[in-house]
């Protein structure tokens, strides 16, 4: 790009010199466009200094394009003006998170000491000079002499310290606060229909929490973000909402930088706006003292611990809020939410062991047990009168509608756009054939007839599933517009040959609504079954294993076989190695015959599912090692019997804490011999390693973004994404291994402090950041090509080393 950083330069110097009194739109927008484009390039190539890209090109085309949108609002002065202005905040927030990065780092630290010591050198020499002429000068010359050698010594590296010292810290000022007004004057312009606006919006949320309460720069952001965010339409911070809802607190007396009030206009705002997305996650919050009984359900005591009772305390005061001042049917809303929530926490907290030593898990009625799921939102419900929440109903509680940029859902007497209002359950519910704490399977009807299975589960906190979910839609997002972004004009001329978009590469997603710290509702995915299900028997149901290869080993005799191998006293990872290739001699992969049976109506149906279920696979697979995300057991993968598409679910284990576990995870996603066995005759060769190539592509393309939005994800103040010695070892004998054993009171696992927190969310960070620059464990630092990093994951997820010491539930032979 050397020839095209020279034309911008040539162009934007001519257009320069060609100015004159006559205005020249047309010349203005050709010069804004060439600075913008300039800038670019030039801080893509490092061509130039930061400061003077910063300065001769991204300021001066923001501020050209916004000259030039005030002249003419058309669409195109629109879209370059914020473009610009997104592209100007983009690069002050890189320039501020590399400064930032230095005076945080250990070298500057010693040199902010080294500084200091100096300064009071220097106090000293200076006090030795004076103390010496007091007393007779002639015999104390030399000595003066020395003192002043000395001292004009130290006194010109104190200058040069405080210098550099004023310098960085008015630099990270500077670029903090053109960074946000920028973002902020973007974000006021851009139009609806401009694409990847979320990941700067990510970023300037992550620089307003990053810096909310330091004391140098705390002013910075609250003032700006308290002036700018009312001209802000709220829609764009939508998707942020589990982020922001979690940092209301009550309001202390040493915020008197605003920021909670800030934080409180802006959730009340979401609340009035996008009452379907907003009053969930406030209600949900106002729930977090509200565990059941005897709760020992994932994170559920860390959960609380980091709640506390201020957080709320605060989102109930926010609900009176709402209740007094937003419109007449959000008020309404928020009651008919409080009465489906309340009574799904009531079904989800429902001991059912009685019920299950009944042997029945089907058509269970609500009222035989007491349970008002069914009739919690009937007109009336025996009061005599319409009740004020029959008109205002809440929307599908797991498939929210679509954010609408006007605001306009109907004033809650009608369905808005993209989902359908509860107006009632099916009267019995079942309860799942396995799991933990037997979540409850309900039916929701929609108000226009459709019915929405979902999965009520007590004892469990849901809410970094829901994060998750979210990530994997920013993924989604990425994919989706990979290659569909950039400038116009460079598209045009080079063409937009993206195969990523050709080749169908997403992930699937459910809803997951947290209720409280240890409830929620999942909505069930339709026409699918569990990757094991299918090999496995179970019941009456013979797995695909023991029909086509009926003299071989069944499951329990090789998990048996596994376990002793694994157990055995003088067992080594060698003698581990034989004994699950033993099992592979005995234990043939089948997962093919699952196309045969699901898709035989025609060859292309055929082709087509097991195609899908390669890329899935492929992109899972990256994804998730990307992400960290461990325990993909043959009960967290699903496969889709309509698509062949693969689903992961059950996200307790993520950025790496498999590796954490008792017994380590040492393959970097599930591709063990079925997995591959389902993708033909070529395996891990050709469909799937392009669509994995792609996928790492793309994340890798636009790491940046990527580490913005996780950035705000992992420094969530209600979570910690570590996991505990304790918590790991209970995971496992949850999976089947030691059942019998009883684990540690769960009083035993409580929250990290902030600090510790902050350091699991920075190494979390730090980890995907490495994989994200194409740098793995175990290569000694060495940087690999997209290619050749793929290839090397592939290795090791094959590797009958790794899987020979994986944790036996995670059934590492099929």
């Amino acid at each position: 790009l050397d020839g095209a950083i020279v034309y911008c330069k040539t162009i934007v110097n001519h257009l320069a010199d060609a100015k004159n009194e006559l205005v020249d739109t047309e010349r203005d927008q050709i010069c804004a466009q060439s600075l913008l484009l300039g800038g670019q390039w030039m801080a893509q190539h490092n061509v130039d200094a930061a400061e003077s890209i910063l300065s001769s090109y991204f300021e001066k085309a923001a501020k050209l394009a916004l000259q030039i949108y005030q002249k003419s609002s058309s669409n195109s002065n629109v879209h370059r003006a914020s473009m610009a202005s997104f592209k100007l905040g983009e690069f002050a927030a890189n320039l501020f998170n590399s400064a930032d990065a230095r005076v945080s780092s250990e070298a500057w630290k010693r040199r902010v000491i080294v500084a200091k010591d100096r300064k009071n050198e220097l106090k000293a020499v200076t006090e030795q000079i004076r103390k010496l002429q007091k007393k007779s000068r002639s015999s104390n010359e030399d000595a003066i002499r020395d003192a002043g050698i000395i001292h004009v010594q130290l006194s010109r590296e104190v200058q040069i310290d405080d210098r550099e010292l004023k310098s960085v810290e008015k630099s990270i000022q500077r670029y903090l606060r053109l960074a946000v007004e920028s973002y902020c004057n973007a974000l006021k312009l851009c139009p609806t229909t401009m694409t990847a606006v979320a990941k700067h919006v990510f970023q300037l949320v992550s620089l307003w929490f990053k810096n909310c309460q330091r004391m140098e720069t705390k002013d910075i952001v609250n003032e700006l973000l308290q002036s700018n965010l009312p001209q802000i339409p709220s829609y764009r911070f939508v998707p942020l909402t589990y982020q922001l809802f979690s940092r209301i607190d009550e309001v202390q007396e040493e915020d008197n930088n605003g920021f909670q009030s800030t934080l409180r206009d802006m959730v009340l705002k979401i609340c009035c706006d996008h009452p379907y997305h907003g009053i969930v996650q406030l209600l949900a919050l106002s729930n977090g003292k509200r565990v059941g009984d005897g709760v020992n359900g994932r994170h559920a005591n860390a959960y609380l611990e980091n709640v506390g009772t201020t957080k709320v305390d605060a989102a109930n005061k926010i609900l009176q809020q709402l209740h007094k001042h937003a419109p007449s049917y959000v008020s309404a809303l928020i009651d008919s939410y409080q009465i489906l929530m309340n009574s799904y926490m009531n079904l989800a907290e429902y001991d059912t062991s009685f019920v299950i030593q009944k042997r029945t898990t089907k058509g269970l009625s609500f009222k035989q047990y007491k349970l008002d799921l069914d009739s919690c939102l009937s007109v009336g419900r025996g009061r005599g009168k319409k009740s004020e929440t029959a008109t205002n109903m809440p929307a599908i509680i797991t498939k929210p509608p679509s954010i609408r940029p006007d605001a306009q859902y109907g004033n809650g007497t009608e369905d808005p756009i993209g989902t359908e209002r509860v107006v009632g359950f099916d009267a019995t519910f079942d309860l799942t054939p396995t799991g933990l704490h037997r979540p409850k399977i309900v039916k929701c009807i929609g108000s226009k007839g459709s019915r929405f299975k979902q999965l009520v589960k007590g004892e469990d906190d849901l809410r970094q599933d829901a994060i998750m979910e979210q990530v994997f839609e920013t993924v989604n997002d990425l994919l989706r517009h990979e290659g569909s972004t950039g400038n116009e004009i460079i598209k045009q001329c080079l063409g937009n040959n993206s195969t990523v978009t050709s080749r169908r590469l997403k992930l699937i997603t459910y809803g997951i609504t947290p209720l409280s710290p240890a409830s929620g509702v999942l909505e069930w995915v339709d026409n699918t079954m569990c990757f094991g299900d299918f090999l496995t028997d179970k019941g009456k149901h013979i797995g695909a294993h023991s029909k086509y290869f009926p003299g071989e080993w069944g499951a329990n005799d090789v998990r048996e076989f596994y376990r002793a191998a694994g157990d055995a006293h003088n067992a080594t990872r060698e003698s581990k190695r034989k004994a699950f290739e033993k099992i592979c001699e005995n234990y043939s992969p089948a997962f093919r015959f699952f196309f045969l049976e699901y898709f035989k109506s025609s060859m292309e149906a055929w082709h087509t599912a097991r195609t899908l279920y390669t890329r899935s696979c492929a992109v899972n697979s990256v994804v998730g090692h990307i992400l960290g995300i461990g325990d993909r057991h043959t009960s967290n993968i699903l496969v889709h019997t309509k698509t062949g598409e693969v689903v992961q679910i059950d996200f307790g284990i993520v950025f790496e804490q498999g590796k954490t576990l008792t017994t380590p995870e040492l393959v970097p996603f599930r591709l063990t011999r079925d997995v591959v066995d389902g993708m033909g005759p070529s395996g891990t060769d050709g469909v799937f390693s392009k669509a994995a190539e792609d996928t790492m592509g793309v994340l890798r393309n636009n790491a940046d973004t990527l580490l913005t939005i996780l950035s705000a994800v992992v420094s969530d103040p209600l979570y910690k994404w570590s996991l505990s010695p304790l918590k790991a070892k209970q995971h496992q004998r949850k999976n089947g291994e030691d059942e019998s054993r009883t684990g540690l009171p769960s009083a035993w696992m409580s929250s990290t402090s902030d600090e510790n927190r902050n350091d699991a969310a920075d190494r979390a960070i730090a980890k995907i950041h490495e994989k994200l620059q194409g740098y793995e464990d175990g290569t000694s630092g060495e940087h690999k090509t997209v290619a050749g990093q793929v290839k090397l994951l592939i290795n090791e997820a094959r590797d009958p080393n790794n899987l020979s010491v994986m944790f036996a539930g995670w059934a590492p032979w099929m």
